[in-house]
């Protein structure tokens, strides 16, 4: 898929699941009218993003309540099924975790975010989306969310 594709399609999956389930068959038929191929890309994102609804957001909530102001404590806990190894970065919304993956015996990033963003629906939202669009996706250069 090229870079000019993926945009097109992402476009048209962030605008159809910023509406209600019932709108979204008509909304898709108007954007993609002309082009079967993108609606079905399109309609695979959302069947993708309505199933990974309940368990982002139950891990999320998990991270958000181990996150400790403290970078020290937080590392060697285990969140979940995720053993913290050590913090490699800090961003806009929180900090980022190497771990290790206790269940997949791999080793995974993991966001965390910031206290105050976990109790902004805005953010959660939009935190949640971009994780959604993103599992959705499998190419070399693009990271793989759980």
């Amino acid at each position: 898929m090229t870079p000019e594709r993926w945009q097109e399609v992402k476009q048209n999956f962030q605008s159809a699941i910023e509406r209600p389930p019932d709108e979204r068959d008509p909304f898709l038929a108007r954007a993609c009218q002309d082009n079967p191929t993108l609606r079905s890309e399109v309609e695979s994102l959302i069947a993708s993003h309505d199933q990974a609804g309940d368990s982002i957001e139950a891990m999320a909530a998990e991270a958000a309540t181990e996150v400790l102001a403290d970078d020290r404590a937080i590392v060697g806990k285990q969140i979940g099924h995720y053993q913290v190894l050590n913090r490699i970065g800090r961003g806009g919304m929180g900090e980022v975790f190497l771990a290790q993956d206790t269940n997949l015996g791999r080793k995974v990033a993991l966001e965390l975010l910031r206290t105050e963003f976990t109790r902004n629906e805005e953010r959660l939202r939009r935190f949640r989306q971009e994780a959604r669009a993103a599992s959705s996706l499998n190419h070399p250069n693009i990271l793989t969310t759980h």
